[in-house]
């Protein structure tokens, strides 16, 4: 299974993004750590690379990996916030317009938030929502020892619907494992 930066996918050179605009739009300073990181990867809903399986029999797509945090495992991260929606969402988190956290990143529970002035910058944070009054749990220095402690989980066996590993193969070509019928 894939680890850290493997997950991510690389921005291409002509996709720039500006982040001169950004911070006057929205009156902040993102930190130039995460600027480095947002310049080099494709940061938006469906940007990590997942496993996934065409259904015999419903013919849709189905995850057959997950992400985890590898040191806090009870974290399953489901991906990354465009930048401008990591500031919305904040906003809509923090509920004020002077931010002091982006929302980098969503889970199944909560998301990933990035600390943007004084002791908090450039630091990753869980975002629990149920964990009043500790809903800030800090994880990380930076984004990129964030990203270093991501791996892809395969769903356990159990938990796929009438399917066995041993069903799965891939086409030349294809993204998406499909699932060989079992003889009856």
């Amino acid at each position: 299974m894939k680890k850290g930066f493997e997950l991510l996918k690389s921005r291409s050179i002509s996709d720039q993004v500006n982040f001169i605009n950004l911070e006057k739009k929205y009156n902040l300073e993102i930190p130039p750590i995460y600027k480095i990181f947002a310049k080099n990867f494709i940061l938006k809903n469906n940007s990590l690379s997942y496993e996934t399986y065409i259904h015999p029999d419903h013919n849709d797509e189905r995850y057959l990996t997950y992400y985890s945090y590898i040191p806090k495992p009870e974290i399953d991260f489901t991906g990354f916030n465009s930048i401008e929606d990591s500031i919305l969402f904040a906003k809509e988190i923090e509920q004020k317009d002077n931010i002091d956290y982006l929302a980098i990143g969503y889970c199944t529970i909560g998301g990933v938030l990035l600390g943007l002035k004084g002791e908090y910058k450039d630091k990753t944070y869980y975002y629990d929502p149920d964990g009043y009054p500790q809903t800030h749990i800090e994880l990380t220095n930076n984004i990129f020892e964030f990203v270093r402690g991501l791996e892809e989980i395969l769903q356990p066996e159990n938990e796929l619907p009438k399917i066995k590993y041993s069903q799965l193969y891939k086409k030349w070509g294809t993204n998406s494992w499909l699932v060989k019928e079992i003889d009856k």
